[in-house]
C-alpha cells in the first residue's frame, strides 16, 4: 500500500485539506467536533463569569489541537485506502493483459514455423512477386481447418490471416473479413524484422472493420535456416475488446464509480472499463510518478493515478498503462467497515490495540484525550468538592455548570474513541479486501497461466511429423533428430517447461527437448495419466497429472500436461503422446510474488507471503520458507471449504502471530476448468500479511484507557435527592476497582502526576511523601488495609486524594493532611441522607475503615453499595502504624500527616 503519511511538502497537505470535504467519515466527524467546540467555547465563557474558579481554556485548546490532529489522521487513513484500491487495480489491469500478450509473442513465433502452412503455400504455388497460381479451394478449407483447431484452443484469437510477400490474403479464419489484398507496413516489417515477433496495435487494412486490431505478425520461411526464402507472413488478431472486458468485469463491479482504462504510450484510451463515462479514444495526462492527482474531465473532478506494467520476463508489451479515475464527489464513498463484522471481537480488539497497522501517531490521540479528559474530571471533582465546603445561593447552578463541563469533555473523548475506533475498522477491512484482492490476483494469474498450458499441449499434439512418424514402429535416428529439434525449438520459445518429451503408443519415450533428460529415452512410462492419455480421441481434450513429486521434476512436485498424438490419416488412431513438464517451482513463485504486497524499491513487504494450496490444505507452492509443496497448511477449515470463485478474508493466529488472511478459490479462465472442461482441480490461493505477534498483543491495556474504561463499566447510579430534603455531599473514587466515597467535607481536593518521594525503612503501606501548600504530606496506599492487591504506585496511573484530618484531643497538633493512593476519581454525587446507614465499630469491628453506606433506591436493591470512608478511623490506624514504627526503632522521623513548615 503508497505510504500518504509520511509527506510534509505543502502540496500534498493542501490536497489533502481540499479532498477531507468530499469524505463522508470525515465530514461526519468533523461536524461533531465543531458542535462540540462551540459548545467548549460557551462553558469556557461561563466559567469564567461564574464563582467554580475555572479557566476552561487549556481544556479547550488541547481538544482542538487533538480535532484538527485526529480528522488529519481520518483524512489520511481514507486516501490511502482509496488510493492504494485505484493504484492496485491499475497495476493489474496493465500487467494481467502483459502477462497474455507476452504468451502470444511466443505463439506467433511457433505457428510460423508450421508445415502445414509452408506446404500450403508451396501447393498454391504463389509467386512472391506478382501473386499469380491456381485457386486451390481445396488446400484453403484444408487450412483453415487447421486454423479452426488452433483458435478452439487458444480462444484469445478470433481470426488469422496468410497473406503472401505481396499482401495478397492466401487465407483465413474469418470469412466475414472483407479484406483480399493487405498493404499495410506490418508486412514488410515481419519479413525484415531482426525480432522474434512483430507487434502492432492501430488500424490496419487487414481488417478495415475495426479502428484498431492488435495483430501479431511473423514471417514463414521455406525452413528454419535464417537465410531461408520467406514464403509468406503470418497474422494472429487477438481479440483485444473481448479480453478487456474480462479483465475489466473482475476488477469492477456494478456499484463502483472507479472507470478502469487501458492507455498507450501518448494517453489515448484504447480500453475502459464504462466507455459511455469516459470514452475510447480520449485523451489522458497519465503520471506514473506520483501516487495520485486531481484530474479534470468532460468538467469533472476526478482522483486519478496511473500505473506502469511491472512487465513479464523481460516483456514490457507496447508501452500501455493501466489508467484508473473515479469522479471525486464519489471516491470517497465505499463502506469497507461490514467486512471486519466477522472477526472475533478479542481477536479485533487485540490487533487494534497493538498490531503494526497503526501509526504510533495515531496510537497516541486517545492517550491524550484521555490525559486531558483525566485533568478535566479532576478539576470538576474538585470544584465540587470546593462547592460542597462553601455556602452560596450560586451553587446549583455551579454544581450544574460543573456538569456540563464534564459530560461535554466525557461526549468529546466518548467522540474521539468512536472515530478512532472507526478509523481502525476501516483500516483493517480495507486490509481485508486488499489480501482478498490479491488471492484473487494470485489464483487468476495462476489459471490463465494454466491454461495456456493446456492449449500448449493440445496443439503441439497436431504437430504433423509427430503425427506421421509415431506411427512407425521403429523410430530412426533421424527421426527421433527431428523430433527432438522440434521439441527444442518449442522448449526455447516457451521457457515456462524444463522438458517435452513424445512417447509412442506403448508409453515409450521416444524423444526429449531437453538433453539433460535424454537418458530417459527408451524408458516405459507406468503413471495413470499416461494411459489416461492415450485414451484420449478428441483433440480438444487433454489430461493433467496429480500434483505429485515425480522423476520427470528431478523428484519435485509439478503438473505435466498432456495429449494424444493421433494419425494424421485416421484421427481414431492413437499413435502415441506428447508430455510437457511445467516448471512449477520458479512459476508458481513467481506469480505468488506478484500478487504480493510490495515496497517501494519492489521488495515484498515483511510478513506478507502467499500459497497455493488444494481443498486438502496441501500446499502447491508457497513464498514462505518453512513450507514446502507437499506440505500441510494448518488453517482454519474456512478457507479450504470454498467453492469455484468464491473468496474469504479473516484475521487468524498463526505460528504465534496474526494474520489478515485473504483466500479465494480457482474459477478457471475461459473454456479452462470451465462447466464445459472436463478437467476438474480446486486450488486456493492464500495471501497472509502479518500485522502484529500474538504476544504483545494478548498483553493486558495499561494505564489511563483501562482505568477508564473500568470506571465506565462500573459506575453506579445514586439514589436521587427529592424535594428539599437534607442531602449530604459525598465525592466517590475507585481504589483497587472498588468505589468508595467520603464526604466533600473530609476533602481538600485531588491531584494526578504527582512525584512521591519514598522513604528508606518506611512502614508497609506508606508510598513517601511530597510538598504541599506548605505541608509535607504523607502518602499511603489502603491496599492491604482493604484486602486488595497492593502495587506499585505510579504517578502516570495513579491519582491522589488528600484528606483533612482534623485535630483529636490526645494529641496537640493542628489539623493535618492525608494523601491517599486512588485509582482514579469518579463523581460528586448529593445523597439523601435517609439513604446513608452507619454502623457502630462494635457490629464492623474496630479496625474498619468505612463508617458507612449508601443504600440503593427501591427497586436496585440488588446493586452493591457505596462505602463511605471513616476519616477519623483511617486517622486512628495511621497512627497506630506510626507507633508501631516508633517501638520497633523504624519510622519515626516518618511525617504520616501533613503538616505546616512550623510543624503545626
Amino acid at each position: 500500500m503508497v505510504d500518504l503519511t509520511t509527506s510534509s511538502s505543502a502540496p500534498e497537505a493542501a490536497s489533502l485539506d481540499s479532498l477531507m470535504p468530499h469524505m463522508p467519515q470525515v465530514r461526519a466527524y468533523s461536524t461533531n467536533l465543531d458542535a462540540l467546540a462551540e459548545r467548549w467555547n460557551l462553558l469556557t465563557l461561563l466559567g469564567q463569569m461564574s464563582n467554580i474558579g475555572m479557566d476552561m481554556t487549556e481544556t479547550r485548546e488541547g481538544f482542538q489541537n487533538l480535532t484538527r490532529e485526529l480528522l488529519h489522521h481520518l483524512g489520511t487513513e481514507n486516501l490511502k485506502k482509496t488510493v492504494a484500491e485505484m493504484q492496485a487495480k491499475a497495476q493489474v489491469a496493465v500487467d494481467i493483459v502483459i502477462r497474455n500478450l507476452f504468451e502470444r509473442t511466443a505463439d506467433i513465433g511457433f505457428l510460423a514455423t508450421d508445415d502445414d502452412f509452408r506446404d500450403f503455400i508451396a501447393a498454391l504455388a504463389v509467386d512472391a512477386g506478382d501473386g499469380s497460381g491456381e485457386d486451390g479451394s481445396d488446400q484453403k478449407e484444408v487450412i483453415k481447418s487447421r486454423f479452426r483447431e488452433y483458435v478452439a484452443k487458444y480462444s484469445v484469437y478470433d481470426n488469422i490471416v496468410l497473406l503472401s510477400p505481396a499482401g495478397q490474403v492466401l487465407a483465413q479464419l474469418d470469412d466475414e473479413n472483407p479484406v483480399s489484398q493487405s498493404r499495410d507496413p506490418l508486412i514488410r516489417e515481419a519479413i525484415e524484422t531482426s525480432q522474434d515477433y512483430v507487434e502492432v496495435y492501430r488500424a490496419s487494412d487487414l481488417d478495415p472493420r475495426r479502428e484498431r486490431s492488435l495483430i501479431y505478425a511473423y514471417r514463414i520461411t521455406e525452413n528454419n535456416s535464417p537465410k531461408s526464402q520467406v514464403l509468406g507472413v503470418l497474422c494472429l488478431m487477438f481479440r483485444f475488446e473481448d479480453e478487456m472486458a474480462g479483465v475489466f468485469q473482475h476488477l469492477i463491479t456494478a456499484d463502483d464509480w472507479e472507470v478502469l482504462m487501458l492507455l498507450d504510450r501518448d494517453g489515448h484510451v484504447i480500453a475502459s472499463s464504462d466507455e459511455h463515462h469516459i470514452p475510447v479514444g480520449a485523451r489522458m495526462r497519465p503520471d506514473t510518478e506520483t501516487p495520485y492527482r486531481i484530474a479534470r474531465f468532460a468538467g469533472r473532478e476526478y482522483l486519478a493515478t496511473t500505473r506502469a506494467t511491472q512487465g513479464y520476463q523481460g516483456y514490457a508489451g507496447p508501452g500501455w498503462l493501466g489508467h484508473v479515475m473515479v469522479p471525486l464527489s464519489y471516491a470517497f464513498e465505499k463502506d469497507l467497515e461490514g467486512s471486519a463484522n466477522q472477526i472475533d471481537d478479542s481477536i479485533l480488539d487485540a490487533v487494534m490495540r497493538r498490531s503494526n497497522l497503526f501509526s504510533d501517531a495515531l496510537r497516541k490521540i486517545p492517550r491524550q484525550a484521555d490525559k486531558i479528559q483525566k485533568e478535566l474530571d479532576v478539576t470538576v471533582w474538585n470544584g465540587n468538592v470546593r462547592i460542597a465546603n462553601t455556602k452560596s445561593g450560586e451553587n446549583s447552578f455551579s454544581k450544574t455548570l460543573l456538569g456540563e463541563i464534564s459530560k461535554t469533555g466525557a461526549r468529546t473523548k466518548e467522540v474521539f474513541e468512536e472515530s478512532i475506533g472507526n478509523l481502525n475498522q476501516t483500516v483493517v477491512s480495507s486490509i481485508l479486501a486488499d489480501v482478498q484482492f490479491r488471492a484473487s490476483l494470485a489464483i487468476d494469474i495462476m489459471d490463465r497461466n494454466l491454461y495456456e498450458r493446456a492449449n500448449d499441449c493440445r496443439w503441439w499434439a497436431l504437430t504433423s511429423y509427430f503425427r506421421k512418424h509415431l506411427l512407425d514402429d521403429h523410430i530412426s535416428d533421424e527421426q527421433r533428430g527431428t523430433f527432438e529439434a522440434i521439441l527444442s525449438y518449442i522448449n526455447n520459445l516457451y521457457t515456462v517447461y524444463t522438458n517435452l518429451f513424445l512417447y509412442d503408443r506403448l508409453g515409450t519415450i521416444v524423444a526429449v527437448s531437453n538433453p539433460d533428460f535424454r537418458q530417459a529415452i527408451g524408458t516405459k512410462l507406468g503413471e495413470s495419466w499416461v494411459m489416461e492419455t492415450l485414451a484420449i480421441r478428441d483433440s480438444q481434450i487433454y489430461s493433467v497429472s496429480p500434483f505429485t513429486r515425480t522423476w520427470l521434476y528431478n523428484d519435485r512436485h509439478t503438473y505435466i500436461y498432456g495429449a494424444s498424438v493421433t494419425a494424421i490419416d485416421n484421427p481414431q488412431q492413437i499413435v502415441g503422446g506428447i508430455g510437457i513438464v511445467f516448471d512449477s517451482e520458479p512459476q508458481f513463485a513467481a506469480m505468488l510474488r506478484d500478487a504480493l504486497p510490495k515496497s517501494e524499491r519492489g521488495d515484498v513487504r515483511e510478513g506478507c507471503f502467499a500459497v497455493f494450496t488444494d481443498p486438502d490444505r496441501q500446499v502447491i507452492a508457497s513464498t514462505h520458507g518453512q513450507l514446502a509443496p507437499g506440505d500441510s497448511l494448518e488453517l482454519d477449515p474456512e478457507f479450504f471449504a470454498l467453492k469455484p470463485g468464491a473468496e474469504v478474508s479473516n484475521i487468524v493466529e498463526y505460528q504465534g502471530a496474526y494474520f489478515v488472511v485473504g483466500a479465494r478459490a480457482s474459477r478457471g479462465y475461459r473454456e479452462y476448468k470451465s462447466t464445459g472442461d472436463h478437467y476438474r482441480n480446486d486450488v486456493i490461493a492464500l495471501v497472509f500479511m502479518k500485522i502484529g505477534s500474538v504476544a504483545d498483543t494478548k498483553i493486558a491495556p495499561t494505564g489511563e484507557g483501562q482505568a477508564s474504561d473500568q470506571a465506565r463499566r462500573e459506575r453506579p447510579s445514586y439514589p436521587q435527592p427529592s424535594g428539599n430534603e437534607p442531602t449530604t455531599d459525598i465525592s466517590t473514587f475507585m481504589i483497587g476497582g472498588r468505589l468508595f466515597g467520603v464526604e466533600s467535607c473530609d476533602v481538600i481536593c485531588s491531584i494526578n502526576d504527582q512525584q512521591v518521594t519514598p522513604l528508606v525503612c518506611s512502614n508497609p503501606g506508606f508510598i513517601g511523601v511530597f510538598s504541599y501548600a506548605g505541608h509535607t504530606v504523607g502518602v499511603i496506599s489502603l491496599n492491604e488495609m482493604l484486602g486488595l492487591e497492593d502495587r506499585l504506585y505510579n504517578p502516570e496511573r495513579d491519582g491522589l486524594l488528600l484528606l483533612k484530618v482534623k485535630p483529636r484531643a490526645d494529641v496537640q497538633e493542628g489539623e493535618g493532611i492525608l494523601g491517599i493512593v486512588i485509582d482514579r476519581i469518579m463523581d460528586s454525587p448529593e445523597i439523601p441522607n435517609r439513604s446513608i446507614a452507619g454502623y457502630s465499630s462494635e457490629l464492623a469491628g474496630k479496625s474498619v475503615l468505612t463508617k458507612a453506606v449508601v443504600r440503593p433506591d427501591s427497586g436496585k436493591e440488588r446493586s452493591a453499595m457505596l462505602s463511605i470512608l471513616d476519616v477519623e478511623g483511617l486517622d486512628n490506624r495511621v497512627l497506630k502504624a506510626r507507633g508501631a514504627g516508633s517501638g520497633n526503632g523504624h519510622g519515626q522521623h516518618v511525617p504520616l500527616l501533613g503538616r505546616d513548615e512550623k510543624g503545626h
